[in-house]
């Protein structure tokens, strides 16, 4: 995350400004955080994600969207201020690329904000990196539709998933895939994707 605009927005202000805003923000515990742009290769990779996943899902009751959809976690530990007010403890951001399967949810009754993916891609930049392998992690991991968190590296071929096991809040981290040759697994789906795929066109910087 970057540098919040403001001390306290409640989450309804954030969702209201967010459908007006010329930038993407995201939102976590009363601040709104603006977005930095991606790479090429960042853009590359996920345009492969969506190309994939829409010509594997298509016909499915699954359906892949891209970054300019938001995705909003409830951090049910809400804090009181100072001023003994409940502050949101909402987590509200744009992964890179979401499934979705069935009817959407909406969070908090937004249409531009969806509550139940199965299944969340993140490229990871070099600003966001470590954002993304452990904040955004750990929060993700807290919605209940969640079964999988895919993480793709834009400055080499790397790919780690982290996948729910069962119905528990159980997860594990799977070791990384660093060669065109692997296979992504995507177990909720029952699919598979080469990373050659999901690396194509992909140009690294020497």
């Amino acid at each position: 995350m970057f540098q919040p605009n403001k001390p306290f927005y409640p989450v309804e202000e954030y969702l209201w400004k967010e459908q007006r805003a010329n930038i993407k923000n995201e939102y976590f515990d009363g601040q709104i955080y603006s977005m930095a742009g991606g790479s090429p290769e960042h853009s590359q990779i996920q345009a492969n994600i969506i190309l994939e996943l829409g010509t594997l899902l298509r016909g499915k009751d699954c359906r892949v969207l891209t970054s300019d959809l938001k995705i909003g976690v409830e951090d049910k530990a809400e804090l009181k201020a100072r001023s003994g007010r409940k502050k949101s403890r909402d987590f509200i951001t744009y992964p890179d690329a979401s499934v979705i399967c069935g009817q959407l949810q909406f969070y908090r009754g937004d249409r531009f904000t969806v509550a139940n993916p199965l299944i969340l891609f993140e490229v990871l930049s070099p600003s966001t990196r470590n954002y993304d392998t452990s904040f955004k992690l750990e929060h993700y991991q807290r919605i209940t539709s969640l079964k999988a968190y895919i993480m793709l590296d834009s400055e080499r071929i790397w790919v780690q998933s982290c996948q729910r096991i069962g119905d528990e809040n159980r997860w594990i981290l799977e070791e990384p895939l660093e060669d065109l040759e692997d296979v992504l697994r995507l177990e909720a789906l029952g699919l598979e994707i080469p990373l050659s795929q999901l690396y194509e066109r992909v140009e690294f910087e020497e």
